[in-house]
């Protein structure tokens, strides 16, 4: 029985480094912001994106929630001024990460394409 217990507590630790997690982000955004496309990368593929429309642009941060396995993603992201056009940048995530990731994209906007 001992061995059991411990053959299923070495399995699940490691199961705990390789199963998805959820991963709090928040993006603060400039006040010209209409728009924000997130796309989360890994080895160059897409493992999630997530799309947002701000209709007050007086809220100057978006939270969500992502779930994703333990690991370093490329998060691409494009941000859409009231002229409607996208400014990408990209930014790094370590995932486990313990508290909110939190991502100033404040500068995308004040930037020329």
């Amino acid at each position: 029985m001992a061995i059991a217990l411990i053959g299923v507590v070495f399995v699940g630790s490691l199961l705990a480094g390789v199963w998805p997690r959820d991963v709090e982000v928040a993006y603060r955004l400039g006040p010209g912001v209409t728009e924000l496309d997130v796309d989360y990368l890994q080895e160059g593929e897409a493992v999630a994106s997530a799309r947002f429309k701000r209709r007050d642009t007086k809220i100057a941060v978006i939270r969500h929630t992502v779930r994703l396995q333990p690991g370093e993603y490329e998060v691409r992201f494009i941000v859409y001024g009231p002229d409607g056009r996208g400014i990408e940048q990209a930014k790094v995530l370590i995932v486990p990460a313990e508290v909110l990731t939190r991502f100033d994209l404040r500068e995308a906007t004040t930037r020329s394409p």
